[in-house]
């Protein structure tokens, strides 16, 4: 079965989470992604969550459940002859991806017009917080301070309280998910026009533009709503409610009045919606408080799964509030494809995510994360042309590592 990126090489120079995850949807897809790294200044993800509490720079869960459909070459690129290495890889490949600091890539002479020089055609993707040029392209970042200068934090607190971000790694992964779009763009101006080109991605601009309704209000209002919490401005109730249980809750979202009363006689309480202080948004809106306490005092006499089958019977827009067990034990979610399982060589068989999408015609090429340096005699034997003897003697002088 072709899939539709076949044919087409990546040098992937990325670590953390944004390039990896960009590079492991190339290769699922078809892409031939080969993840330049070293084990001396190895990618800090290798060495987060050990799998079943064992550590070691091949056994992280992390790591592994990103960086699937790829191979690994393990180059040290402070050696002179590594980047001669690095070079003939480039000359054999389509794109070219990495998220250092801004200039690492011409500190060790892999800078895309050095690049271009060696293939005119080359599509480099360059991935940063504020971008490779300006007054902040030196700045060193992670998710939450990109969330922060993007705009994101001073959305996401509770009203009255210190800006908050979102928890986790998140931009990363939009932004990884933003990357694949834009170089699937420049693979098909390449294919019209022949040409290369370099794309300098800031990941906090990409995470402002994910903040449309903020940004429109603003310019066309010059509004600033500020942190809401879980409320919306034209719903409710809407937020997160506790039911039975210890920590137990369920995410609710009404749209209309109508909606309202179907949520008020699946709770027992149809009066509630006949109520003057509830009858209508505009009231609702107003008292939110209140509104929020009666819901929750009546959604906590509900177990979680039972009450949300009880609301979706009624059309209403409700869900779960899960974590990653009950992720992982969803049967949906195990039906559609998401959740695969892999074998490790070190970490033995583990269920990762894969893409979020279910094909008709064809089934992405999932293969597990490499062991640092897993591939390097093979790509520089078989794909870059040196001999066995030539491959010893890098190892011997640490060019290989």
């Amino acid at each position: 079965m072709t899939l539709p990126f076949e044919g087409i090489r990546v040098a992937d120079f990325g670590w953390i989470f944004a390039v990896p995850h960009a590079t492991a949807w190339l290769g699922a897809m078809g892409a031939e992604v080969i993840r330049v790294e070293s084990s001396v200044a190895p990618d800090l993800v290798r060495f987060l969550s050990g799998t079943d509490g064992t550590p070691g720079i091949n056994r992280s869960g992390i790591f592994n459940s990103i960086n699937f459909s790829r191979k690994s070459v393990a180059l040290n690129l402070t050696n002179p002859k590594s980047r001669e290495i690095a070079h003939r890889l480039v000359k054999c490949s389509d794109i070219v991806t990495e998220n250092y600091t801004v200039g690492n890539m011409k500190k060790f002479g892999l800078d895309y017009e050095s690049l271009r020089a060696i293939k005119p055609d080359v599509i480099m993707l360059s991935g940063t917080p504020l971008g490779q040029t300006g007054p902040y392209a030196n700045t060193v970042g992670f998710g939450p301070t990109t969330q922060a200068f993007a705009g994101m934090c001073h959305l996401t607190g509770y009203p009255g309280d210190f800006p908050c971000g979102i928890g986790g790694t998140w931009p990363d992964f939009a932004v990884g998910t933003a990357m694949v779009f834009f170089l699937l763009a420049a693979l098909h101006h390449r294919d019209q026009t022949g040409e290369g080109q370099y794309l300098d991605l800031s990941m906090a601009e990409t995470v402002t533009t994910m903040l449309p309704e903020a940004m429109m209000d603003y310019f066309l209002n010059w509004r600033d709503n500020g942190p809401i919490g879980n409320r919306d401005l034209a719903m409710a109730p809407h937020g997160v409610f506790p039911v039975k249980g210890d920590d137990q809750w369920i995410a609710i979202a009404i749209t209309s009045d109508e909606e309202f009363g179907a949520l008020c006689e699946a709770l027992g309480v149809p009066n509630l919606a006949m109520e003057p202080r509830f009858a209508k948004l505009d009231a609702r809106l107003a008292n939110v408080d209140d509104l929020e306490r009666e819901i929750a005092s009546r959604t906590r006499e509900f177990e979680r799964d039972a009450l949300v089958q009880k609301l979706r019977e009624r059309n209403l827009a409700v869900g779960p509030v899960y974590g990653p067990m009950d992720l992982m034990e969803d049967q949906a979610l195990r039906e559609s494809g998401m959740l695969l399982e892999l074998d490790h060589p070190e970490s033995g068989r583990r269920i990762i995510p894969g893409l979020p999408v279910t094909f008709s015609a064809m089934q992405p090429d999932y293969r597990p994360a490499p062991s640092i340096g897993a591939d390097s005699s093979e790509v520089l034997g078989d794909l870059l042309g040196y001999s066995r003897d030539e491959i010893a003697r890098l190892r011997e002088e640490k060019v290989i590592i």
